[in-house]
């Protein structure tokens, strides 16, 4: 009998003015191939709310899909429709990523057909492929093209699960499920106070930037695992040994002040929400009361360990710079979520392959 094999593809477009003091507008295409359920992540469990919103500008970009599967050993356009409007002429570069659901390894994202005036390149540690004009600004049209032919595949025989794209005019990492943004800054041997303050000083479209606070699995691979690189995010037991908190973002403003309280005792402690420590960690070796996303090859990839306040002065366990939040702050702007007309779709349509002979 043949095989079904169903991976869930879920589109989500980023639309961006390229510089601050301008909101960004968030277009939203679902297309949920072999499942019962529509997806909503607008309704995420762990959503930081935004309180008002201002108006924008931003460069607007439509996709749509075909109701496909996708079958073992084939490749998949992810776009089978594509506009783009930007009528100020500022779009240089598009990076397409896969933002939820990515597996280092597997999946990949390349360009068929013929585009010369398009560069491109894949980096398979953050899922993300990158279209880039070769001398100067590409015009719309060759955008466009690219980005139809932009093929999605798997190396697995039996891929699962829900893989959710992004296309965006800006290379920071953008989470479906809180709406959220993540950058990493790499600043080799800075500490973990002088981080707190470099993230707080930064914005992103009129969002307050501040150390990642990681609320769930899906955070944690975007803002971790596929980072292009280690550092401090905002978690320290400083105030009271062995009880963690998220010091920074909305979770720092909680409790009067005093932060959420994400973990409790040392390694076979427990967390009363989410936690994603290393093996062994935290294990206060002389005194680490800082949160810290490991070294590549350390362990479990994206997951945490503690430090002191500075880390280590080489190797492994020096801080190489910081991991930057944005969404969910007190007076940040709402980037305008737009749901364009194209409906939810979900559809379960399987995939056969033939049988091989006796």
């Amino acid at each position: 009998m043949g095989k079904h094999v169903f991976l869930n593809i879920i589109l989500v477009l980023l639309f961006f003015a390229p510089q601050l003091n301008y909101a960004s507008d968030l277009g939203y295409v679902t297309k949920n191939y072999c499942s019962n359920n529509k997806q909503d992540n607008f309704n995420s469990p762990h959503k930081k709310k935004n309180p008002k919103s201002i108006a924008s500008t931003a460069p607007i970009l439509i996709a749509q899909n075909n109701n496909q599967s996708y079958c073992p050993g084939s490749s998949l356009n992810i776009v089978s429709d594509m506009s783009i409007t930007d009528t100020d002429n500022v779009i240089t570069t598009i990076y397409v990523q896969i933002s939820s659901g990515y597996v280092n390894g597997e999946d990949l994202l390349t360009l068929a057909g013929n585009h010369p005036s398009i560069t491109t390149s894949w980096d398979a540690l953050s899922g993300k492929f990158i279209l880039t004009g070769l001398t100067g600004q590409p015009s719309t049209s060759a955008f466009i093209a690219a980005i139809k032919d932009i093929k999605y595949s798997s190396s697995n025989t039996s891929p699962s699960g829900i893989r959710t794209f992004s296309i965006s005019i800006d290379q920071a990492n953008y989470l479906p499920s809180n709406q959220h943004y993540y950058l990493y800054v790499p600043n080799a041997g800075i500490s973990w106070t002088n981080a707190k303050a470099a993230a707080q000083s930064k914005t992103y479209y009129g969002l307050q930037g501040y150390l990642a606070t990681i609320l769930a699995a899906d955070e944690a691979q975007l803002s971790g695992k596929q980072a292009n690189g280690a550092g401090w995010i905002g978690g320290s037991d400083a105030a009271s040994e062995g009880t963690w908190r998220w010091l920074t973002g909305p979770e720092g403003l909680a409790n009067g002040g005093t932060g959420t309280v994400f973990w409790n005792g040392l390694a076979n402690g427990s967390t009363p929400n989410f936690a994603f420590w290393n093996t062994g960690e935290p294990n206060q070796t002389g005194d680490e009361d800082y949160a810290h996303i490991t070294a590549s090859g350390v362990g479990i990839p994206g997951s945490w360990n503690d430090l002191s306040n500075t880390g280590g002065a080489s190797g492994d366990y020096q801080p190489k710079g910081y991991i930057v939040e944005y969404g969910g702050m007190p007076g940040d702007p709402i980037l305008r979520h737009h749901r364009h007309s194209l409906p939810h779709i979900h559809l379960k349509i399987p995939c056969f392959l033939p049988l091989l002979p006796p």
